[in-house]
């Protein structure tokens, strides 16, 4: 009955326009007052839901991410993007789609992916030629990559929900291949539908001396997702220190060696990214309410009784999961969906035997695939909303490249080794 209290008033506030955050914690407070429970318990648990010292790194991250945009450095990856995969079939697409995986080591946001590259690289695209529908398709099907790849907040964010059993470096290691998988399989989608419809051959050539620009201006950017891998897993800060590390590096180089911002401008960045934040922790905050609902209500119990009724074959469980994970993240936005079935699945996964790196890749990637999935898919509605085109169009375009991103999915599902060998060889290499 409180199960169906919770769920039902849930799904009224979000028919209601009622924001996420606040839907789930209308919802939770319902389930509480049908349960009889002492009404103390909400701003309990949302403190609790606050109460981390790694969640300092959230704004921390996204003051980072914010002075880069701010600085203009999206223009100098996108070149960079443009220089290296340009001159293929499809070449805008590609450097779409190149342009995310270089941009994720600023953000590993993806709405901030698709916002700041779809302002410069969809109407671009539409100069080339490209249906407008299809280069913003391309956009939010690629921008899935930015929280893949290190530094994520993503990944952040399931470390603290599951109480530290796997480590933020760790995951941070483990999500390039990811990444770099999915960015492959965008690409050779690109290049056939592109050489179907008869987009662009080839871009132009650069120069000596352009390369030689462009690459400089890059490694300015590129350098500072390597400054938080290296210091997280050597040790020589926290992930928490290593957000603090990427803001100073992001603030000295663009009030200092590309001088793209100014004293003034700092205000209204520092407001901009608590906006953001405040918006994330408040998610995470209702959600913590949520999820000490569903484990009153013996939620985790059930499922891991199901999954036991059903299959004690690890594979098995794994195809399962990935199917339930895929319907949850048609309805819940991702920080809401790990914050609440993370610690829940984590444990049932390590009692089949899977690697918590493994199941942690596997978790969050599927769940991102739900940002460009209806009905709720927050990718869809900011991308149509920066492509300037009809949601149903969107769709339409965006389908072929889902289905490669739940392509890679299986692979990494059944091959444990491409999210494991890299972080154990580092970490064992430094030590760890």
């Amino acid at each position: 009955m409180i199960l169906l209290v919770l769920l039902a008033s849930f799904l009224v506030f979000l028919v209601l326009g009622m924001p996420v955050a606040f839907a789930i914690g209308a919802a939770s407070l319902a389930a509480l007052v049908a349960s009889g429970d002492s009404l103390v318990l909400l701003p309990h648990f949302m403190y609790m839901g606050m109460e981390s010292y790694v969640l300092v790194s959230v704004p921390l991250f996204v003051l980072a991410g914010e002075l880069m945009l701010r600085g203009g450095m999206t223009r100098s990856l996108t070149d960079f993007a443009d220089m290296l995969v340009g001159r293929l079939r499809g070449g805008m697409g590609h450097t779409n789609i190149a342009g995310s995986v270089f941009f994720a080591g600023i953000t590993g946001s993806a709405s901030a992916d698709t916002t700041a590259l779809g302002s410069v690289l969809i109407p671009a695209m539409a100069e080339k030629g490209y249906d407008r529908a299809y280069a913003t398709a391309v956009t939010i099907a690629s921008s899935v990559i930015g929280p893949i790849i290190p530094p994520s907040l993503t990944f952040v964010i399931y470390a603290m929900a599951v109480g530290g059993d796997v480590s933020i470096g760790q995951l941070f290691v483990a999500g390039i291949v990811p990444g770099v998988l999915v960015a492959f399989a965008l690409m050779g989608m690109n290049s056939w539908i592109s050489r179907k419809r008869g987009y662009e051959k080839r871009g132009e050539r650069f120069t000596w001396a352009e390369i030689g620009s462009i690459t400089l201006r890059s490694l300015t950017v590129l350098v500072m997702p390597a400054i938080i891998v290296l210091g997280v897993l050597s040790g020589d800060f926290t992930a928490t220190e290593a957000a603090a590390v990427a803001s100073v590096y992001a603030l000295g180089i663009c009030l200092l060696f590309t001088r793209t911002l100014s004293l003034k401008d700092l205000p209204s960045i520092f407001f901009d990214s608590a906006k953001v934040s405040s918006i994330m922790i408040l998610l995470l905050a209702t959600s913590s309410v949520l999820s000490y609902v569903l484990t009153t209500q013996g939620v985790p119990r059930y499922l891991a009784e199901f999954f036991n009724a059903v299959t004690d074959n690890k594979y098995v469980f794994l195809l399962l999961l990935n199917v339930i994970l895929l319907a949850i993240g048609t309805v819940l936005d991702l920080f809401p969906a790990i914050i609440i079935f993370g610690p829940i699945f984590a444990q049932i996964a390590d009692g089949y035997g899977v690697d918590p790196v493994h199941f942690a890749i596997v978790f969050c990637v599927n769940l991102l695939l739900g940002l460009n999935t209806p009905p709720v898919g927050s990718g869809l509605f900011i991308g149509a909303a920066v492509g300037r085109v009809k949601l149903e169009k969107l769709i339409r375009e965006v389908r072929p490249f889902i289905l490669m991103e739940f392509g890679v999915l299986l692979v990494l599902t059944y091959v444990p080794a491409l999210t494991t060998d890299l972080p154990a060889a580092l970490m064992s290499f430094f030590g760890g």
